[in-house]
């Protein structure tokens, strides 16, 4: 018997059918004498369709803005709403099951509304029904501050719900039910060749979902990794396998490779912007004033990089997001300007940033090469670059994003040999 957690997504739950699917999944695994804990979010758009309830009524299209509060009273309703019909639906499936929403489940959070973090997962009550043999469902996305009031925990807030409940109650699998197989090398829609990674470190996970790739949420992952959680990503839309072999990517500490790979995955986000302050006196002082001048306004900065323009004069490059770049451009033109810049500031707009990522990369000689090869033949320009011990990251114009995530592809993944990314037998 296993205490195991699992998480359906809003396309897992989005109609009738797919809700009596997870109930049928989770009564089988209640037979096998699994105890379960069911993590859901809402069904299918109902979360965009609140949004969209909210923006009719405040005439706004960021009324969290403005009612923080309340859109976390209105959107909570969307996972109340599924963690109710998957109750029903398992009952009549033939399980006993009670749902939580997330103040009931004791998910503890700080008071930040539509943006709350983890402190506590107490979950006396959802302990107690285990105990009873029944199978508890838990409102994703949510949790009840100290204060009494609701919050929600933002963008991929289920799957931190998953992971923290697996974490707090020690179970010995997390399951993340999702509309694709497992983590991919790759986007797969972008790039034809990619294909599902058998197993995945927390590390790595956690910089590519950094880094754009959107099937597991960062802070999840970062769960995960400060409490050795196993986290398995696989489809609710594929029945599980009669023989019991595992599918879709298991994210754990070490994973079990034949051979280190030079790379293990890539990632990319749009959205990104180049400015560039020009004719800066030279000396760490400008750097540190600009920095600090973008901080103090809340403007994080990715990449920085630094370059001679002249006798005594040197060229900033800093990378940011585009939607922060008129606010950015004013700050750093004024901050120019104080520090007696004699050159102009510039920005590049439409750039996305990609990532590739592997614990094996560090110290190993020509990826860099590999690299810069690969995009140089496809003729794709590179912005700016920056790197970690386990990732390199590339600025590349947007309209030319794909072709640079093929090329990438195909000269760190498509010629893996066939057994690299084998899963070495367990007791080997």
């Amino acid at each position: 018997m296993a205490l195991v957690v699992q998480k359906y997504g809003g396309t897992s739950v989005k109609s009738p059918e797919r809700i009596r699917a997870v109930a049928r999944r989770v009564a089988a695994a209640r037979a096998r004498g699994d105890d379960l804990v069911v993590v859901v979010s809402a069904m299918g758009d109902t979360t965009d369709k609140l949004l969209a309830l909210a923006c009719q009524v405040t005439a706004s299209d960021r009324p969290g803005g403005s009612h923080p509060r309340e859109m976390d009273m209105l959107l909570t309703a969307g996972e109340r709403i599924s963690m109710a019909l998957v109750a029903m639906a398992i009952r009549e499936a033939g399980a006993e099951a009670l749902s939580f929403t997330g103040s009931q489940a004791a998910i503890i959070t700080d008071g930040t509304h539509t943006a709350a973090r983890i402190v506590q997962v107490r979950a006396d009550r959802v302990k107690e029904e285990l105990a009873r043999g029944r199978v508890v469902i838990v409102a994703g996305f949510q949790g009840v501050s100290r204060a009494k009031e609701i919050t929600t925990l933002g963008r991929g807030g289920s799957d931190t719900t998953a992971v923290a409940l697996a974490a707090a109650l020690k179970a010995d699998r997390c399951e993340i039910y999702t509309d694709v197989d497992g983590i991919f090398t790759a986007d797969p829609r972008r790039v034809p060749g990619a294909r599902v990674i058998p197993e995945i470190s927390h590390v790595e996970m956690l910089e590519l979902a950094s880094s754009g790739a959107q099937v597991m949420h960062a802070r999840a992952v970062e769960i995960g990794a400060r409490f050795g959680v196993d986290i398995r990503v696989l489809s609710s839309f594929v029945e599980d396998d009669a023989d019991g072999e595992p599918r879709g990517t298991l994210i754990t500490p070490t994973p079990r490779r034949m051979e280190e790979l030079v790379v293990t995955g890539i990632a990319s986000s749009r959205g990104q912007a180049k400015l560039i302050l020009n004719g800066l006196p030279a000396g760490l002082r400008s750097a540190t004033t600009v920095l600090g001048a973008l901080s103090d306004s809340g403007i994080s900065v990715d990449m920085i990089t630094e370059a001679e323009c002249g006798p005594g004069r040197v060229q900033i490059h800093l990378t940011i997001q585009a939607e922060a770049l008129p606010h950015a451009r004013r700050v750093a033109e004024e901050t120019a300007r104080v520090l007696g810049a004699d050159g102009e500031v510039t920005t590049r707009e439409e750039l996305s940033r990609i990532a590739l990522v592997g614990t094996g990369m560090g110290g190993r000689p020509g990826v860099y090469a590999r690299a810069f090869r690969a995009l140089l033949a496809e003729d794709v320009e590179v912005h700016a670059v920056s790197t970690s011990s386990i990732s390199i990251t590339l600025l590349v114009p947007t309209e030319r994003e794909e072709d640079a995530l093929r090329a990438l592809h195909a000269a760190f993944l498509d010629s893996r040999p066939a057994d690299a990314a084998a899963v070495v037998p367990a007791g080997a």
